[in-house]
């Protein structure tokens, strides 16, 4: 079972580059769409592909989003043209490797335009729909906006997990049968929720099932001497086969370990092979990505050029590898005494093709080695169905330390004081009668508002330093929104003042358009 969770921070009208707007770009011209055209390819030719995908509803309401349609086209055009002044730059210098590169580049963004606009109709929601419906893939939903769950209070779980629902409802059309918790967050209590929002199952990190020592290996850049790492009671039991959680009717996922560390280690993962593409070197003029690894411990000045050719043999090669590896792993499994091992790979989506440039050739050549293997077979979670045995599922996540680290330390406490103390706002604004039209709207921006807030990504970033000063600014312009909101219906004060004010933020934060 193949599991991918799709996540881009509400970034809408956010600003474009070095930050915002472009993060969703590249998310859909290096991972969205590559991946959706090899799904339809391998289906047009016969080989079964079936994916479990989780998209948050602030991803989907973005890519449904004409405004966005409209700029996505833009940067495409943009980036086919710089392309092409790099070509004629590197031609002019005699550079010649360089130059078939940036040819390579104008080739890519202008197919990947091409299409978007012919293929898709600008609309990736649709043909996640088609394959949804033709029972080719799998779409479950997530909280609505990607919110750290296990730290959250009640009602801002509530609101999470039902806003997660309804709005997966309004876009597909169908209720969602399966809940991606938020970086894998579970504490005890959650299944709850998500039994009451009619959830049938939901996915964890593997040591939350089976105990022992987390592997971590989601997180990037925090120092593991910084990090109190808890070893889990050791459980005996396994991901190889679904539980029904404990005292509940609701079935639970483990993600392999195995599986998941052979492509995210940082030692051997595959993008981290040799003949890849450097995601971390860019070129000045243009931003494109000349280089390859190389060596992954090699300093940035020595990285060499980059060759497509040397790094399509690699797919075969590591494709080949990690199905043989899955193999072994079933082997081992039946050993173990499970006659038809589960196991769940999770990865990110923007792995493949954004972090990754060759993740989604290395992903469709996988499905390939998987059907030719007769003792392989590629599954949905509904396909699976409940599971038979019981587990009582440790709290825990997939980030490093296996808890909540990544999310809630030092560096982050006090941004909890303010996420608390937001919905605590929020909860007594609701319980307010309000004279004025205005207010409703107002307070519909207002839990807008305090979901953005809500946000693991902010946490994540200000914790590892990617983007710190991005974060902050994103994670107080939403709380000083909350609070001119919460100031004006505290007073009941709604001059022309306010309400042209009120105009720019809902342009602005223009999403959850049902709410």
């Amino acid at each position: 079972m193949l599991m991918l969770h799709s996540h881009i921070p509400y970034v809408k009208r956010q600003g474009r580059w070095p930050f915002g707007e472009v993060w969703l770009f590249e998310a859909m011209a290096e991972t969205y769409i590559p991946l959706l055209n090899s799904l339809i390819k391998l289906n047009d030719e016969g080989v079964n592909a079936p994916l479990t995908f989780s998209f948050t509803p602030v991803l989907l309401e973005q890519l449904n989003s004409k405004y966005i349609k409209h700029e996505f086209v833009e940067y495409l055009q943009e980036r086919e043209s710089m392309a092409g002044a790099d070509e004629r730059y590197y031609l002019s210098t005699g550079e010649n490797e360089y130059a078939r590169l940036a040819a390579y580049y104008r080739a890519y963004y202008r197919d990947i335009r091409r299409d978007f606009e012919i293929e898709f109709d600008r609309n990736i929601i649709q043909v996640l729909k088609q394959l949804q419906n033709q029972g080719r893939i799998e779409i479950i939903t997530t909280a609505a906006t990607h919110a750290y769950l296990p730290l959250l209070d009640q009602a801002g779980l509530e609101t999470q997990v039902y806003w997660g629902k309804e709005l997966y409802n309004n876009v597909f059309d169908r209720e969602p049968e399966g809940f991606w918790l938020p970086e894998c967050g579970y504490f005890q209590g959650i299944e709850d929720i998500l039994i009451k929002n009619g959830f049938k199952y939901f996915f964890v990190d593997s040591h939350a099932i089976e105990g022992g020592k987390p592997i971590g290996i989601s997180s990037h850049g925090f120092p593991d001497e910084e990090i109190e790492i808890e070893t889990f009671a050791s459980t005996g039991l396994s991901t190889y086969r679904p539980y029904t959680l404990k005292d509940n009717q609701i079935t639970v996922f483990g993600r392999n370990a195995m599986v998941s560390h052979q492509v995210w280690s940082a030692d051997y993962g595959y993008p981290g092979d040799e003949n890849y593409r450097e995601f971390h070197k860019h070129s000045m003029r243009s931003g494109f990505k000349y280089w390859k690894v190389t060596d992954r411990n090699q300093a940035m000045d020595k990285k060499q050029v980059y060759n497509p050719e040397e790094a399509q043999l690699k797919i075969k090669q590591q494709s080949w590898h990690f199905v043989n590896s899955l193999v072994n792993t079933a082997k081992n499994a039946a050993k173990l005494g499970f006659a038809s091992p589960l196991i769940v790979g999770c990865y990110d989506t923007e792995l493949f093709g954004h972090w990754w440039w060759e993740g989604v050739d290395w992903l469709e050549a996988v499905i390939r080695c998987i059907n030719d293997n007769p003792s392989l077979e590629l599954v949905l979670p509904t396909q699976v169905g409940k599971g038979r045995h019981e587990a009582q599922v440790f709290e825990s996540s997939w980030g490093m330390g296996g808890k909540h680290y990544v999310w809630e330390n030092t560096e982050t406490a006090w941004m909890w004081d303010i996420i608390r103390q937001s919905g605590r706002e929020f909860e007594a604004l609701k319980s307010r009668t309000y004279n004025q039209e205005l207010a409703d709207v107002a307070l519909s921006q207002a839990l807008k508002e305090l979901m953005l807030i809500q946000s693991s990504d902010w946490l994540f970033m200000v914790s590892n330093n990617l983007t710190r000063d991005y974060a902050m600014k994103r994670f107080f312009e939403h709380y000083a929104k909350l609070l001119r909101i919460s100031n004006s219906l505290q007073n009941d004060s709604f001059d022309e003042t306010f309400s042209e004010w009120l105009n720019r933020i809902q342009y602005e934060d223009d999403f959850f358009s049902c709410l």
